[in-house]
Order: structure tokens, then sequence, then C-alpha cells
């Protein structure tokens, strides 16, 4: 078991999905569930068989989603910005 794999899938499906989430926040939180474990196995098989390129630019992505809504979001509510 490579936990570098599971790790960069589970971390870069959360990332992913509050992205999307973004574009479509109206939608009912059912789908969401629905979409974890696909992304999560798409991104295990992306890790595994394609270019590492492609999962490094998965996880940017991921971690400057969920570092936006932890670190900015949070200050802005600190300092009572919307």
């Amino acid at each position: 078991m490579e936990w570098e794999v599971i790790l960069s899938a589970a971390f870069a499906s959360v990332g992913v999905i509050e992205y999307i989430k973004g574009f479509l926040p109206e939608t009912k939180s059912k789908l969401w569930r629905l979409l974890q474990p696909a992304l999560c196995l798409i991104f295990a098989v992306i890790s595994t068989y394609l270019p590492s390129w492609i999962m490094t630019g998965i996880l940017a992505l991921a971690l400057s989603q969920v570092g936006y809504e932890v670190i900015i979001e949070t200050v802005k509510k600190k300092i009572g910005g919307k």
C-alpha cells in the first residue's frame, strides 16, 4: 500500500470538490458525497499511471483552495470582512 498515493488522492478530492462548489453553490451535498469516492479512484489512477506533473498540478489546486478557505476566510471573519 502506497500511503503517498492514498493521501494525495484523498487530499486532492477534497480540494477539487471545494473548488467545484464555488461554481455550484446551490448543489445538494448528496452530489458531493457521490463524487468523492469517484474522484479518489480517479486521482489514485492519475497518481499511479500518468506523469507526476499532472498530480502535482491537481494537488496544487487542492492546496490553494483549501488554504484559501482556511487561512484567508478565517482572517476575513476575524477582521470583520465579508
